[in-house]
């Protein structure tokens, strides 16, 4: 089945796309991680493929997507609401990598494949070009977690002062897998940052997140322990240790 899109070009980095898989009929994509395979983009019938990191997380009727993007080389960063309507997936984002978005609604048609799902948009208008775009997406193995869904920073405390201007942070876990997208200010400069990767709880409830890519430098294979705490069903709070000093985020749930 050709993908339906009824979204302006505003909304292409959250498009998914094609894979040569046998399709899964199905109604509703089941909840999980996934990463990008690759972008294919075809104009007057010249096809180019793209490879890049990008993972995509649907938690509990919330979504988010992240990834460097190759023509700006800053963070491209989605977030916001889904409901399926008529068999059709809504995205209704309410976050980007700039700040706080309203009014905007995509109906997507997804289809699910043994190995993920795919999904591909036609006419895509973009830099003065038309392409047809497909994207090819693969489930990761992960578990969910009582934590999982996406959550707005309301509050940062940092052991011994060392408060960092203007920070603000969109954070959502599902399919053991994580994704953040943050900004700060620096020298009087906005900086933009996402990451992702997995994690996991041990017995005593600490988490370990390992980051598989972000633009933060050497974040590709750290691990960092967790200490999260659910307040009610939509209060976290989560503590870690960053450059030996201890730091408290909490998060309301979106």
């Amino acid at each position: 089945m050709r993908f339906k899109s009824l979204f302006s070009t505003a909304a292409i980095t959250s498009l998914l796309g094609c894979a040569a898989e046998e399709v899964v009929v199905t109604t509703e994509l089941v909840d999980g991680a996934f990463l990008l395979g690759d972008v294919t983009l075809t104009e007057k019938g010249e096809v180019t493929v793209l490879k890049r990191a990008q993972m995509k997380i649907y938690s509990n009727d919330r979504y988010m997507f992240a990834f460097m993007h190759e023509d700006t080389s800053k963070p491209d960063v989605g977030a916001g609401l889904t409901e399926w309507k008529d068999g059709a997936l809504i995205e209704s984002p309410i976050f980007n990598q700039d700040g706080a978005l309203e009014g905007l609604h995509f109906s997507l048609d997804i289809e699910e494949t043994e190995g993920g799902f795919l999904q591909s948009v036609e006419g895509l208008e973009s830099n003065g070009h038309i392409y047809d775009m497909v994207e090819t997406w693969d489930r990761q193995e992960g578990s969910a977690s009582a934590f999982d869904g996406l959550w707005k920073l309301q509050g940062r405390a940092s052991e011994e002062g060392g408060e960092i201007a203007e920070f603000s942070e969109i954070k959502i876990f599902g399919g053991g897998h994580f994704i953040f997208s943050q900004s700060f200010m620096v020298e009087g400069e906005m900086q933009q940052h996402f990451g992702f990767g997995e994690f996991w709880i041990d017995a005593e409830g600490v988490v370990t997140e390992t980051g598989i890519a972000s633009s933060l430098k050497d974040f590709a294979g750290t691990q960092h322990k967790l200490t999260i705490e659910l307040i009610g069903e939509n209060e976290l709070n989560q503590r870690f240790l960053w450059d030996g000093k201890s730091i408290t985020q909490s998060y309301i749930r979106q």
